[in-house]
């Protein structure tokens, strides 16, 4: 099922990034400058990953050799004891932003080049700059790189995707450091008592 539950009635926590609502994303989309800033911004609401992980993508992990958008991001995340792979499937919207982004770059081994940075890929504060410009447009309060990220594993949470299904895509370490990352309705308390039939 392709939707985005909508979650303006999150109480904000204190340290954690906002938990982003469906037209609080539309919005950022429409505010976004150019294709490469939507795709980055997909990227981080349809996979979960960290904008540190997004801007270190290497174009063949996108695309295949024809240019077209594979099946599943596969994405290595070195832990502190051992080597954490995840294999992301990839959202028909986020394919579609990735087709139109690939359509206007040239090819490069990464897949959000630079030819001003050391790195030869967008730096994390460039990255960042790009989406804090979107959220200040929109006077998103405690908007940040994270709320994607954040808004992404939520959402799944929410829907009733099984935590360790979600830990496998995000790569948190384990599932009480993943709990605690995901933010709490209000609402869903209150459906959560009124499922109770005795």
């Amino acid at each position: 099922m392709n939707k985005i539950y909508l979650l303006g009635s999150f109480a904000h926590m204190p340290g954690k990034a906002k938990v982003l609502t469906q037209k609080e994303i539309s919005d950022i989309f429409r505010v976004l400058r150019n294709s490469r800033d939507q795709a980055l911004f997909a990227l981080g609401i349809y996979t979960g990953l960290r904008i540190a992980e997004i801007i270190k993508l290497r174009y063949d992990q996108v695309f295949t050799a024809s240019g077209g958008v594979r099946n599943l991001l596969k994405v290595v995340r070195a832990k502190k004891k051992n080597t954490v792979y995840s294999e992301i499937p990839i959202h028909p919207k986020l394919r579609d932003r990735l087709h139109l982004y690939h359509k206007q770059h040239d090819r490069s081994q990464w897949l959000f080049p630079s030819d001003i940075s050391a790195t030869g890929h967008l730096e994390r504060v460039r990255a960042h700059y790009i989406l804090r410009d979107a959220f200040d447009r929109l006077r998103l309060q405690d908007a940040s790189t994270h709320s994607m990220r954040r808004t992404c594993l939520t959402n799944m949470s929410r829907a009733g995707v099984p935590l360790r299904t979600i830990q496998d895509i995000s790569g948190h370490a384990s599932l009480s450091q993943l709990q605690e990352y995901l933010a709490v309705d209000p609402a869903d308390k209150h459906r959560a008592i009124n499922l109770l039939k005795y």
